[in-house]
């Protein structure tokens, strides 16, 4: 049954990892748009109000693409409690650096099972 749990947790943990890779790139693409448009009209020297709507919408899809990241760390956290519910607190899946404080391993000691 654990293993069972483990290979269903880490195909969740698999998506919740790509779902989070795509939010950030739409995070940076949409930040590129924004600094580029304004940018673009300077460049070619329009009037402010030329292009004011398209600045105000991609600067509301910023804020919604910022809610939306939000709800998938709230995803990412609720999902870890869950795992640690069910048993499997000691084990990992990825490979990325985690900035949360884990206290849990005590000074000097490098490894520990999984």
């Amino acid at each position: 049954m654990r293993a069972q749990r483990q290979s269903i947790a880490k195909q969740v943990a698999g998506r919740l990892f790509a779902a989070e890779e795509a939010i950030d790139i739409a995070v940076a693409r949409i930040a590129e748009l924004n600094a580029a448009l304004p940018l673009a009209r300077l460049d070619a020297r329009l009037s402010a109000m030329i292009g004011q709507d398209a600045i105000q919408s991609s600067a509301s899809a910023m804020l919604l693409i910022s809610e939306t990241r939000e709800k998938i760390v709230i995803t990412h956290a609720n999902l870890k409690q869950a795992s640690d519910a069910i048993g499997l607190t000691e084990t990992s899946y990825g490979d990325l650096l985690k900035v949360a404080g884990d206290t849990s391993r005590p000074s000097g000691q490098h490894l520990r099972a999984v």
